[in-house]
């Protein structure tokens, strides 16, 4: 039976064919009319019908999904997507489609972390025991990082409604990353997962089903379109997965902080928001660092004079590449972390002679005329910098990576190790006496969580790091023995190694040597008897730390070390070296002298850095604190006002203008404040805290409320802390590095390695 819609249309056809003038030009209008009114219900049919097919494919997935989380299907992940619901599989297009025109961005993807991190066998151990040791469900907390495509899907619960899941060869692949719409700087995925597309029209059209190749580059606008936008260009992009925690739906405890790299790189140097870094930077953002320009030889459509913005992320990851035998990203790994991002310095020796209770300082070593003699009592003090990361070293995952000290002292003639601290032994571990930068998980019963269960950890009972143009020391002391030659030669050396021994031989289950790095070398030939001063080279000797710096480094670690006393006298030869870094030097001095309560000793230095460069906002906010403390109100608020208007994005400063408020009972300006800081890090525990007071302070109890039961699971619980304590009581050769002032006695070292000094 024929619809009127056919009937008119077969008439109109008729009559314009046969006829001619008023009756055939009416014909012709209402054929184009009709043919507008059916193509109307045809594209609309078949939005409706895609309509119709999202709605299915989610009612199919619900039926058998685990909702154990509430309503959200992607919790305990913060991913979610724009519709809210799942996304069906043949939308995340696969990254060989890419290949056929990104030909060496698809190359270098492969065989990057992002490319294999579903499937590689460390990541698949640790997955494979929540599922065993919990559910299925509770990996949506790791896969919005390292599978999004089985999180959208609904493919992460006990009863999938598919099985099929090509996706897992592809981890984050390319449509994963590209199709991002927002984030929320959340971490654990905290990103809006946008509906996958190859072309994305003005009007925001999606398409992605029969696209061809073709198409997609007789339209670049659209498929740029439907690639890339702002965010994925910016720091908050890459903080959306590399910044984590443990919530409490994984733990079932509270809010623990694994790592926040996105955070450290905010307050560094190089982020350009901050004025508190000990040295400033030329801007870098991620990208900037892990996507340097690289050359494509596959002649990638993408490559702008032979060269792309390389997709290999080069980072920390010599595991992956290394179980694969991707030579070519396993280089570039190496040349990463090759590439003066540490800096290593046998900066001075404490010489205490027999019999002789006073002990000589001697720095900078090489600077300086000295005289060593057999049996001399040695502590040397090796100072280590984060140079040229925007975050800390190492980042993130610190209790299954290794990053160590090496520090030898040799017969300079034979080469014989005397003393060896931070050595390999022969099974593959490391030397427990070793100074390290690690975390130590601890679980409730207080045993060790070395296999990175990280719904097992209660507590953290160490957590050493660098932060981004921070320096640590590592002091080594032995005794010069008699049987030396004329000379011994001290060696420094920091390595990496992914991953622990134990972690690594537990995912493979055998024992295998994967690679260590050598990030930094130091090396100093000290003779038995007289040692001359070496004089300093040039000035602006390439690959050659002046001296005022090496002294700023050694003050940098004696103030993290907190032996502020002694920063207060290093900071004051960096001062006397410099007139250019000066100011800030005087700052340093400052900053150390406040931790002695020597407050007007600190005033008059920030007075004198003010002087000579009156807009050093570092210098502006701690003559805002010394303010503060006389009850200067007004004008320590005028100083932190005038950092927020240079540096508005600086919390330290949000934070020191939020309690000024408090003090001075403006809680509207100090709310403003506190969530100014929310903005940039939405789990800033302090503000949480505050917000709370000052939300019952306005009359706003029930915003009061909300903040306090948020602070109650971002706080640390104080009934961890005797967990920890037994940890370390009894782990003695982990207690040691969680002071932050602490000797490696080499003899212990020395003797477990074979060595004599007889």
């Amino acid at each position: 039976m024929l619809t009127s819609a056919s009937i008119a249309w077969k008439a109109a056809i008729g009559i314009a064919v046969a006829g001619r003038g008023t009756a055939a030009r009416l014909a012709v209008s209402v054929l184009v009319a009709l043919c507008a009114f059916c193509l109307s219900h045809v594209v609309s049919a078949n939005v409706d019908d895609k309509s119709a097919l999202k709605t299915d494919y989610s009612a199919l997935v619900a039926k058998s999904y685990d909702y154990r989380f509430g309503s959200n299907p992607f919790a305990p992940s913060n991913a979610t997507s724009s519709t809210g619901t799942f996304i069906p599989g043949d939308k995340f297009v696969s990254a060989a489609r890419c290949a056929v025109c990104h030909t060496d961005a698809h190359a270098q993807w492969r065989q990057s972390a992002h490319g294999n991190a579903f499937r590689e066998p460390f990541y698949q151990k640790n997955v494979k025991d929540i599922i065993s040791q919990k559910d299925i469900a509770f990996t949506r907390h790791c896969e919005s990082c390292h599978n999004p495509a089985a999180l959208f899907t609904g493919a992460l619960t006990g009863k999938p409604a598919f099985k099929n899941r090509p996706f897992d060869e592809e981890g984050v692949s390319c449509i994963a990353c590209h199709s991002i719409q927002s984030v929320n700087r959340r971490g654990i995925g905290g990103y809006v997962m946008g509906e996958p597309a190859l072309l994305v029209r003005e009007d925001g059209t999606r398409l992605n089903e029969g696209v061809t190749d073709q198409q997609i580059l007789d339209d670049v606008p659209d498929h740029r379109r439907a690639m890339m936008r702002a965010v994925l260009k910016q720091p908050e992009f890459c903080g959306a997965c590399h910044k984590s925690q443990v919530p409490k739906e994984l733990n079932d405890y509270k809010f623990l902080r694994a790592f926040a790299v996105a955070d450290e790189l905010q307050m560094s140097s190089f982020s350009k928001e901050s004025p508190h870094p000990f040295y400033v930077r030329d801007r870098e953002t991620c990208n900037s660092c892990h996507m340097k320009p690289e050359a494509a030889p596959k002649f990638d459509v993408s490559a702008k004079d032979g060269v792309i913005k390389s997709h290999r992320w080069a980072a920390a990851n010599t595991a992956i590449p290394f179980f694969y035998k991707y030579d070519e990203q396993l280089d570039a790994v190496r040349k990463f972390l090759e590439a003066d991002a540490l800096g290593v310095d046998i900066f001075a020796v404490r010489r205490q002679a027999r019999d002789d209770d006073r002990e000589e300082l001697i720095a900078p070593l090489n600077r300086s005329g000295f005289k060593i003699n057999k049996g001399d009592e040695i502590t040397a003090d090796v100072v280590i910098t984060n140079k040229n990361m925007g975050h800390s070293f190492p980042p993130e995952l610190r209790d299954f990576y290794e990053a160590y000290v090496e520090f030898t002292v040799a017969d300079a003639a034979t080469g014989k190790s005397i003393f060896s601290s931070g050595f390999i032994k022969p099974d593959g571990f490391l030397d427990e006496s070793a100074h390290t930068y690690k975390t130590y998980l601890v679980m409730g019963d207080g045993s060790f969580n070395d296999r990175h269960h990280i719904w097992k950890t209660r507590v953290i009972a160490q957590n050493n790091q660098i932060q981004s143009g921070r320096s640590d020391m590592a002091r080594y002391h032995f005794r010069i023995p008699e049987s030396a030659g004329d000379s011994v030669k001290l060696t420094a050396r920091v390595r990496y190694r992914r991953f622990t021994r134990v972690f690594q031989d537990y995912a493979l289950g055998k024992r295998y040597d994967y690679p260590i790095v050598t990030m930094a070398t130091n090396e100093y030939t000290m003779r038995v008897g007289e040692n001359a001063v070496i004089a300093p080279p040039p000035a602006g000797t390439k690959g050659v730390v002046p001296d005022w710096r090496r002294w700023n480094n050694y003050g940098i670690a004696l103030f993290d070390n907190r032996q502020y006393a002694l920063a207060v006298e290093a900071f004051a030869r960096v001062a006397g070296l410099d007139e250019t870094y000066k100011p800030m030097a005087l700052v340093n001095r400052a900053l150390a002298l406040i931790e002695l309560d020597r407050w007007d000793e600190a005033s008059r230095l920030v007075d004198a850095a003010l002087e000579i460069n009156p807009n050093l906002h570092r210098a502006l906010f701690q003559r805002a604190r010394i303010r503060i403390r006389r009850g200067q109100l007004q004008e320590a608020e005028a100083d932190i006002r005038r950092v927020l208007e240079a540096f508005p994005r600086d919390r330290l400063s949000l934070q020191q203008l939020g309690e000024l408020s408090k003090i001075k009972r403006d809680f509207a300006t100090a709310r403003d404040a506190y969530e100014r800081i929310l903005q940039i890090d939405p789990e800033d525990a302090g503000s949480h805290y505050n917000l709370m007071l000052v939300y019952r302070k306005l009359g706003m109890p029930q915003e009061a409320r909300a903040e306090a039961k948020i602070f109650a699971d971002l706080k640390d619980d104080p009934g961890a802390l005797p967990i920890a304590s037994e940890f370390l009581r009894r782990h003695p050769e982990m207690k040691g590095e969680s002071v932050p002032w602490h000797v490696h006695e080499m003899a212990r070292a020395r003797e477990e390695a074979g060595y004599s000094d007889k």
